[in-house]
C-alpha cells in the first residue's frame, strides 16, 4: 500500500474514539516547509460512514481562549489510508479564508509566504499549532456533544 497523496478541498473520514465518524474537509494541503503538517475543518459528526456529499459549514471547537474552526495535525494517517479521502468538493470563498495563518509571525496563504506581522496582529489569524492525534480526538468529542 503506497503513500496516499491528499489534496484541498478533499473530503475525508476521521474513525472517533466514540466509535463515530468525523466527515472532514481539506483547507491547506501543505507542502514546502509545513509538508508535516496540513489543515482541515470537520464538517460533520455521524455514527455511521455513509454520507452525501454536500458542503457544509466548519464546525466550532474550542482552543485555549479562542474558537476555531481549522485543525493543523501531521498528515501521516492521510497518508498511510487511515483516515480515508472519500471525495472532493472545491472550498468556498469562506473556506479559502481559512487557508490564512500565521507562524512565528509570518503570515501565510497555504504554503505563499504573505508578510511579516507584529506581536499585536497574531491574534488575527489562525495560527499553526500542529495537533497530536488525541488532541485531534478530544477536540472532536466536544464539537461532536451537539451532534
Amino acid at each position: 500500500m503506497g503513500r496516499k497523496s491528499y489534496n484541498e478541498g478533499d473530503i475525508f473520514l476521521i474513525p472517533m474514539h466514540d466509535g463515530r465518524f468525523a466527515v472532514c474537509q481539506i483547507v491547506c494541503a501543505l507542502r514546502g516547509r509545513f509538508k508535516k503538517a496540513f489543515s482541515f475543518g470537520v464538517m460533520s459528526i455521524q455514527r455511521d460512514e455513509t454520507l452525501s456529499l454536500e458542503d457544509r459549514e466548519f464546525l466550532v471547537y474550542s482552543y485555549m481562549q479562542r474558537k476555531s474552526r481549522v485543525i493543523f495535525t501531521s498528515p501521516a494517517f492521510l497518508r498511510d489510508g487511515t483516515w480515508r479521502i472519500i471525495g472532493n468538493l472545491p472550498l468556498t470563498p469562506a473556506k479559502k479564508e481559512l487557508q490564512v495563518f500565521q507562524c512565528a509571525g509570518s503570515l501565510y496563504d497555504g504554503d505563499e509566504f504573505i508578510r511579516m506581522i507584529p506581536p499585536a496582529e497574531y491574534s488575527l489569524y489562525i495560527t499553526l499549532g500542529a495537533a497530536g492525534f488525541e488532541l485531534v480526538q478530544n477536540y472532536l468529542l466536544e464539537m461532536g456533544k451537539n451532534q
